[in-house]
């Protein structure tokens, strides 16, 4: 297994661990065609998860972060309006 050579540790990538169940970002460790080592960065569980799947988690997270930050947004300009 190829390990990251960016070792800035890339904690981007938020993933459900198994072990403490919660949405957590994951330090990307190695990987390895389509598999990716990663560890989470509250209880340091290490996992090999599939990087598709990493990937469109990544992806929903993203896309619920953009959608709460533009309601947010929305509701300061209607404070402002009123």
């Amino acid at each position: 297994m190829e390990v990251s050579t960016n070792l800035e540790l890339d904690l981007s990538q938020i993933y459900t661990c198994p072990c403490c169940q919660m949405e957590t970002p994951h330090y990307l460790l190695a990987r390895r065609e389509k598999r990716v080592g990663i560890a989470c960065s509250r209880c340091q569980t290490i996992s090999l998860v599939d990087a598709d799947l990493l990937e469109s988690h990544q992806a929903w997270w993203e896309e619920e972060l953009r959608q709460i930050l533009s309601s947010l947004d929305e509701e300061h300009h209607f404070d402002e309006d009123h």
